[in-house]
């Protein structure tokens, strides 16, 4: 009972419910305007009929006078006469042919077809259409037709209109059952994903059902949500990690300074030279604090938001020569290789600083007399933006690790840095819908960003 009054109260069922109604009303307005539009094309013809047959004996009366209407009118009798009724009432207001029971219709006053439903005061027992004309001898002549005969034809349409609806009332609410029982279902299946989820099984989706329905994209956009949300959750516990055992060493580094110091200097000069030291580091842990949390604005994708058309050409050139000195007195080359006028949506800053990003680890890890080519093309679609270089290059089975935050490869742990230039890189394509490949420039490295088409 519990699960049938939750069916009644579907939102599927309501909606069948007023749909069915909708189409009760329309079924019974049409039943209504068929039955007028019948019973006015019927009367109209029976009308038509009537003046057509008055016209016609009137016709056989002035030309032929009595006898020839009388012998007309007995012909008519012999074959029936069909659905119509005919009467020649005398001057006396006897019926001299025809029916007796029309003489009440014979009034003063010539009359086309029309309904009649009392005549002489009294009411008829049966609703007719009739017509009645003056002769050139005194009588009149009456023709009619019953009525009974459209009242029965309307009366078989209201029964199957009846009918109609009855069978549209039962299959509606059939339908509405049977349309809300699978809604439900469906219903059921995200709420129960969604309770997994608020227990604590991050890791549940909802279930497709394959049919592409409306149910179907909507749980993909959820799926799509959930996942976007795990790994936000993922990026905060990773970040939550980095700061707590990657922050270890400096913060040690720090505290064991500060307590040497505290214990052996003895001159304002060595507190002095231990202060310092003391600033570097702590500089040093901000710097690392600072890429930490920018990586997470990134990943957090708030600057989706603020896209626009950018001249990815102008960007990458413009970069290039803001580092072209630095390149140059290291005893570099830089090398250009890059197509004009290539747009796509994003984020200007950041875009600068991808390739800021990945010029200076070119510059880090590259020996002097390297080359370091900046390239944009077309491709497809979408735009490659490429940083290579011809130094050592990066071994493939530790490509995708340098990718992680404070990752470093063993060869460069004796030279700056703190392995974020890298993640955030990935980070900012990944905002971009760009997908970041490291590959082997033989020799060197290829740091290669494939960015979508704008929209």
């Amino acid at each position: 009972m519990a699960s049938l009054g939750k069916l009644l109260r579907s939102a599927g069922f309501r909606f069948a419910l007023l749909y069915t109604a909708a189409f009760v009303l329309s079924v019974a307005a049409l039943g209504f305007l068929v039955e007028i539009a019948l019973t006015t094309t019927l009367r109209e013809q029976a009308q038509h009929r009537i003046d057509a047959e008055v016209g016609a004996l009137v016709d056989e009366f002035v030309h032929g006078g009595r006898v020839d209407l009388d012998v007309a009118l007995a012909g008519r009798f012999a074959r029936g006469g069909g659905r119509l009724s005919h009467a020649i009432v005398e001057v006396d207001g006897r019926v001299g042919v025809g029916n007796p029971d029309l003489a009440a219709l014979a009034g003063s006053a010539d009359t086309s077809a029309r309904p009649v439903s009392a005549a002489g005061g009294r009411k008829l027992a049966r609703p007719l259409i009739a017509a009645t004309r003056r002769l050139g001898d005194g009588t009149k002549l009456v023709v009619a037709d019953d009525l009974q005969g459209i009242k029965e034809v309307t009366a078989i349409l209201n029964r199957a209109f009846a009918i109609a609806l009855m069978a549209s009332i039962v299959f509606g609410l059939g339908l509405g059952l049977v349309v809300s029982r699978r809604l439900l279902a469906r219903v059921d299946a995200v709420t129960r994903t969604a309770e997994a989820i608020i227990a604590g099984d991050l890791g549940r989706r909802i279930a497709l059902s394959g049919s592409g329905d409306d149910f179907d994209r909507l749980s993909r956009t959820l799926n799509r949500m959930l996942d976007r949300i795990s790994g936000l959750m993922e990026n905060l516990r990773q970040v939550t990690n980095d700061v707590a055992h990657d922050l270890r060493t400096p913060l040690t580094r720090l505290q064991h300074g500060l307590l040497t110091s505290g214990k052996q200097a003895s001159t304002v000069g060595e507190y002095r030279a231990s202060i310092d030291r003391a600033v570097l580091e702590i500089d040093e842990i901000l710097t690392i604090f600072t890429a930490l949390l920018r990586i997470a604005q990134i990943e957090a994708g708030a600057r989706r938001a603020g896209f626009r058309s950018i001249d990815l050409s102008d960007v990458l050139r413009t970069v290039g020569e803001a580092y072209a000195p630095g390149i140059e007195d290291g005893g570099r080359r830089v090398r250009y290789a890059i197509e004009p006028d290539l747009r796509i949506d994003g984020d200007r800053e950041l875009l600068v600083q991808l390739f800021a990003n990945l010029i200076e680890n070119a510059l880090h890890y590259t020996p002097p007399g390297a080359t370091i080519s900046l390239e944009l093309a077309r491709s497809g679609a979408g735009v490659v933006a490429a940083v290579a270089d011809d130094g050592p290059g990066i071994d493939v089975a530790e490509r995708d690790k340098v990718l992680r935050r404070f990752y470093r490869v063993e060869k460069s742990r004796g030279t700056k840095g703190h392995g974020l230039g890298l993640p955030l890189v990935a980070a900012v394509a990944e905002l971009h819908a760009a997908i970041l490949t490291l590959s082997d420039n033989r020799p060197g490295l290829r740091a290669a960003v494939s960015f979508p088409a704008p929209a």
